[in-house]
C-alpha cells in the first residue's frame, strides 16, 4: 500500500462532500477517482496533495515516498525558459555527473590505495549515475516536452511568456521527468491535443510506479487507469477494472436498487 484515505470528512458550511470517505492504493497501481460533478473529486485530491485540510480523518502515505502533484489550475512562476526549468528537475544528475569529472581529474595523478579509494568511489557513482539515466538526461527532456505538444523551436520560450495551458504542461513535463512514487493528476488532458493525450496514455501505462487521476476523459481514464474509486453521497467505492468495467457495475448497481424500491411499492400497495 502506497496510500490510504481513512473516515475523510469535508464539508463547506452545511453542504457535506465527503463523509466518512475511506480507500486504500497498492503500490504501482493506476488509479481513477470519479463520480458525478460535485461529488467532491478535486476536494478529494486537494486532501490528499496536503493544499486543504479535512474536516476529519487522515491521509496516510508511505513513509520516505515523493509524490508529484498536477492540479487543475496550475500556477507556475518561473524567470528562465522552458528547457531550463525542466533541467532543475535534473540538477541530481548533473552534480553526480560533475563528481565523477572531479574524479577523472584526481585519478590521473594519484596511485597506491589513494588510486585504488578513487577508484572505488568512481565505479559507485558511475553506476549511480547509469541507474538515474545519465547518459540521456537531455533527450529524456526533450522526448517529455515533445510528447507533450511542445516544438523544438519552444524550448528557449521564457516561461513567464507562455499561456496558462502552456505553464500546465510544462508543469506536467515536470512532474513526468521526476518519476515520483505516487503521481497525482487533476485533468491532466484539458491543455492537451489528441496527440500528446495518446503520448501521456502510453507513458503512464508504463509509468513503474503509481497514478492517482481525475479526469473527465472517460476515454483516457478506461486506457490508463485499472482501478476506479467511486464517490457517492459521500462515501467512496473501490472498483477494481477499468473504466468501462465501473460503469456497467454502476449502472447494474442502479438498475438492481430500481427494481428492489418497485418490489418494495407493489408490496406496500398490496398492503
Amino acid at each position: 500500500m502506497i496510500l490510504a484515505c481513512q473516515n475523510i470528512h469535508k464539508a463547506f458550511g452545511e453542504k457535506v462532500i465527503l463523509k466518512d470517505a475511506s480507500f486504500h492504493i497498492e503500490e504501482r497501481e493506476k488509479a481513477a477517482i470519479v463520480g458525478i460533478n460535485g461529488a467532491g473529486k478535486s476536494t478529494l485530491l486537494k486532501i490528499i496533495m496536503g493544499e486543504l485540510a479535512a474536516d476529519d480523518g487522515q491521509v496516510i502515505i508511505t513513509k520516505g515516498k515523493t509524490i508529484g502533484c498536477l492540479a487543475q489550475h496550475q500556477e507556475m512562476e518561473s524567470n528562465g525558459t522552458i528547457f531550463q526549468e525542466l533541467v532543475t528537475v535534473k540538477q541530481d544528475v548533473l552534480d553526480l555527473e560533475a563528481r565523477i569529472r572531479s574524479l577523472e581529474l584526481s585519478m590521473k595523478h594519484a596511485e597506491g590505495a589513494e588510486l585504488q579509494e578513487l577508484m572505488d568511489n568512481y565505479a559507485r557513482l558511475n553506476h549511480d549515475f547509469e541507474q538515474k539515466n545519465g547518459y540521456a538526461w537531455k533527450s529524456e527532456i526533450t522526448g517529455v516536452l515533445k510528447g507533450l505538444g511542445f516544438d523544438e523551436s519552444q524550448f528557449a520560450t521564457p516561461i513567464h511568456t507562455l499561456s496558462g495551458g502552456q505553464k500546465t504542461r510544462v508543469a506536467l513535463s515536470r512532474i513526468l521527468l521526476m518519476h515520483p512514487d505516487l503521481i497525482l493528476l487533476d485533468e491532466p488532458t484539458n491543455h492537451l491535443d489528441l496527440g500528446a493525450i495518446e503520448w501521456l496514455e502510453e507513458f503512464l501505462i508504463n509509468f513503474e510506479n503509481t497514478v492517482i487521476v481525475v479526469s473527465h476523459d472517460r476515454y483516457f481514464l478506461n486506457k490508463v487507469c485499472t482501478q476506479i474509486a467511486d464517490i457517492d453521497y459521500g462515501k467512496i467505492q473501490l472498483y477494481a477494472g477499468n473504466y468501462d468495467f465501473w460503469y456497467e457495475s454502476s449502472q447494474l448497481l442502479i438498475r438492481q436498487m430500481k427494481e428492489a424500491n418497485k418490489k418494495k411499492e407493489e408490496k406496500i400497495k398490496e398492503l
